[in-house]
């Protein structure tokens, strides 16, 4: 995935083995065992997401606060159930999601927590012309674990994009005038990959946006596009 990761806490067994995890899933890791170098890091390495313990040295409140005023999908954990914690609050309110680190019975939980951050950061945006298409592609793409917005019109997206903060668009089979809309999010947002997905023997579409963060590309090549974004 090559997505940066904030890890914070100061367990440093449970650091190091959560880290380990999450190198082997292909995430880039930035630990942190206290709330400045976690600070530190969201300031300096423009991080993806954060994952955060709520017991973390130095308090987690203006960490929590930090990651949301950038968007940046957050999971917290701890040690006690949530409604236990003094972050129960802050918690709900903004809907972040929260995992217990260890099972009743001591167990570590480590594929929970990076089950959840897979979730956050797999949430794509997709939109066809071809509205039977799209619901197979709505299909698909959910049993493989996607979280699938779906903007219905072409001058939905701008809105559909905003609501959903996906981490990549995917427009299938597009007319001259939706890449009008598609350029519209290229102007907000400059790094979020785009791909343009057209018929197997269809040519390349009028290019209204050139970077190198949006790709034109056969239906054939698509998955895995989807493995390397």
């Amino acid at each position: 995935m090559g997505f940066k990761v904030l890890l914070a806490d100061n367990d440093a067994n449970y650091l190091s083995r959560l880290g380990r995890a999450l190198l082997d899933a292909d995430y880039l890791l930035y630990p942190a065992e206290s709330k400045e170098v976690a600070l530190e890091q969201i300031t300096e390495h423009d991080i993806d997401a954060a994952i955060i313990d709520v017991n973390l040295a130095g308090g987690v409140a203006e960490l929590l606060e930090a990651c949301i005023n950038k968007s940046k999908p957050l999971v917290t954990m701890g040690d006690l159930p949530l409604k236990e914690t003094k972050y129960l609050i802050d918690i709900m309110y903004y809907g972040i999601p929260y995992v217990k680190k260890f099972s009743n019975e001591g167990a570590i939980k480590l594929d929970n927590i990076i089950a959840r951050m897979n979730a956050l950061l797999k949430t794509l945006l997709i939109f066809s012309n071809n509205k039977e298409y799209q619901l197979g592609v709505l299909a698909g793409l959910k049993s493989k674990g996607y979280k699938v917005f779906v903007a219905e019109q072409a001058e939905d997206l701008i809105h559909t994009f905003l609501l959903s903060e996906a981490k990549a668009v995917l427009v299938y089979f597009p007319k001259d005038e939706d890449l009008q809309e598609i350029a519209k999010i290229r102007k907000m947002d400059s790094k979020v990959p785009i791909a343009i997905v057209i018929n197997n023997q269809q040519g390349d579409p009028d290019r209204q946006i050139s970077d190198e963060a949006t790709k034109v590309m056969p239906q054939d090549k698509l998955a895995d596009y989807l493995k390397e974004i």
